[in-house]
Formats: structure tokens, C-alpha cells, sequence
């Protein structure tokens, strides 16, 4: 999917595969017009069929955000899964517990012309700090750009810059650690996964995982 308009324009998403399709079959059409019978005799190849004005056939290429926007859940969603599974492998044998979000997709970006960027919990990591208990939230979002700001209430996404062309987003883990009380509630930030109160934001699952086994261990 691609994204031909400036990110403060309205977006329209753009269906690429099917619009190489479309460019293929513009191509066959012009052959078509340019060579004669013989031609797709020799070659075996198929008329392309043309509508009665004789313009190509077209797929409309303009997708729905709707649509869009639950690929894009989709495709998060599977990609967390997978991620809380390896999680889980690498530090469990560490005694470390792990603890699956509920893969609940969130628009991170509040704006209507960027229905496909979006945030999700990977998983919950609980840790005893030298003051009392602690939680690391592990969250996946499918654009790298932007800081995450750390609050109380989870991850705020400042100065995003998405890509244009939506296939070259890739996915950041962004990961969070907060203060609990006894009852689980959250009552402050650990600045340990701060930077100048910046959540990390973590490419590399292996930085990840290594991370979470010094810092949680601390």
C-alpha cells in the first residue's frame, strides 16, 4: 500500500500489487495494438479484451482507509504474537515472568489520513526494584519514526514522520517501565528505560531481550 499525498493532505491508500497488475495488462494492451494476428500466434499469447471506447481495463487502486486501517491491525497483531512468543522463550529460563498482552490494536496517531499506523502490547514484565515493585511494558508500533515519550498512562508518540510509501515502514518495539503498588496500580515511571524520560525504542528483538535480562535483573 502506498500513500500518494503529503502526510497533511487527505491520504489515499494505494493497492500496489494491483496496480503493477494494471500496469502489466496496460502493457499487453499496447503490444496488442501494435502487433498483428500472426504475432500472438507465434508468441501464444492472449488479446487482451478492451472496453468498447477502448480504454484498458482498470482495477479501481484507491483502497478504502477502513480497509486499510484493518490490514494494518492485522499484520501488527500477528507480528506482536510472534514477538511475545520469543519473549517469553529467552527469559522465562531467566525467572523471568512473561505475560501476553491482549493484542488489542490502538491508533497511535490520532489523525484520519494516517488510519495505518498503529500501536500494540507485546507483553508485561514484572521486576522487583530496590523501592518495591515494578512492570515493563513492552509495546510494538509499525513506524520506527518519532520519540516515545513515557507517561503514567503509556506511550506518547511525538514528531512521527510516516513513510510515504506504507510497505517501507518497519516495525519498533518501544518499551516502557512503571512503578506499582501492591494492588498493581501504576503510581511512576522507572527511569532506568527512560532516556530524558523517552521510552526506549528498540529495533532488534535479541537488544531487546538482552536489555530486559540486565536492567530488570538490576
Amino acid at each position: 500500500m502506498m500513500v500518494h499525498a503529503p502526510v497533511q493532505a487527505t491520504a489515499r491508500y494505494i493497492d500496489n500489487f494491483q496496480m503493477q497488475r494494471d500496469i502489466e495488462a496496460q502493457r499487453q494492451a499496447e503490444l496488442g495494438s501494435n502487433q498483428g494476428p500472426s504475432f500472438f500466434l507465434a508468441h501464444g499469447l492472449e488479446r487482451p479484451r478492451s472496453r468498447p471506447d477502448g480504454a484498458a481495463n482498470r482495477t479501481p487502486l484507491v483502497v478504502p482507509k477502513l480497509e486499510v486501517a484493518r490490514r494494518s491491525e492485522q499484520k501488527l497483531s500477528a507480528a506482536a504474537g510472534r514477538a511475545a512468543e520469543t519473549i517469553a522463550k529467552v527469559l522465562i529460563p531467566h525467572g523471568l515472568q512473561v505475560y501476553r498482552g491482549d493484542r488489542a490494536v490502538t491508533r497511535a496517531i490520532a489523525q484520519n489520513n494516517l488510519v495505518h499506523l498503529c500501536e500494540t502490547t507485546v507483553c508485561y514484565i514484572p521486576y522487583i526494584t530496590s523501592t518495591g515493585n515494578g512492570r515493563l511494558v513492552v509495546k510494538m508500533t509499525n513506524f520506527a519514526s518519532g520519540i516515545a515519550v513515557a507517561t503514567r498512562d503509556g506511550i506518547h508518540y511525538r514528531d512521527v514522520m510516516p513513510m510515504l510509501n506504507t510497505a517501507m515502514e518497519r516495525n519498533m518495539f518501544r518499551i516502557l517501565g512503571v512503578h506499582t503498588d501492591s494492588d498493581g496500580r501504576v503510581v511512576g515511571i522507572d527511569p532506568k528505560f527512560t532516556a530524558n524520560g523517552i521510552a526506549w525504542s528498540v529495533e532488534n528483538l535479541k537488544a531487546l531481550t538482552d536489555a530486559c535480562k540486565r536492567k530488570v535483573a538490576c
